[in-house]
């Protein structure tokens, strides 16, 4: 219990009991619980500020268990808000992973994970703030894009 926090011990639900989280590890100088914290914040704000994300639309519209790779797509009908989520579970990062979007033009990356592996990460793989979804269609989308997809980690993009 505690895990989603990086609690590695058992602690109490009563505020006042013996065991209570380790809140002073945002304090360390290692930085790990405060660096967690900030992922955890960006996450949340980042699912506030995208309808999409929280409405009823969402297709997983593509997988590879070869590869490690899942994508899906999450939408607004009849807003015009789309957002692709692409999750690699690959020990090495794709530095050329072609996907399907489903509409072309510029789609801005709004979110990538890999930037907190030892926050903030100097030597992120990304997508240098978004991607041009100019080639031809691909999974079943009217578009596709060469992405980077980061070891173990996940991109979002927006429409931009």
């Amino acid at each position: 219990m505690g895990q989603e926090i990086l609690e590695d011990q058992p602690w109490d639900v009563n505020p006042g009991g013996p065991d209570v989280p380790g809140w002073g590890r945002l304090n360390d100088p290692d930085h790990i619980a405060s660096n967690h914290l900030t992922f955890t914040q960006d996450l949340i704000r980042m699912r506030r500020e995208r309808a999409a994300l929280r409405g009823d639309q969402a297709h997983a519209y593509f997988y590879s268990d070869r590869d490690r790779v899942l994508a899906f797509h999450r939408w607004i009908e009849g807003a015009g808000e789309d957002v692709i989520v692409v999750a690699s579970l690959a020990e090495s990062t794709y530095w050329a992973y072609d996907l399907g979007f489903p509409y072309g033009g510029f789609w801005k990356e709004i979110f990538n994970s890999d930037v907190y592996d030892h926050f903030v990460n100097p030597m992120v793989a990304g997508n240098g703030g978004g991607v041009w979804a100019n080639g031809p269609g691909m999974h079943g989308f009217a578009a596709s894009a060469t992405v980077v997809l980061p070891a173990n980690a996940v991109v979002v993009f927006t429409r931009g």
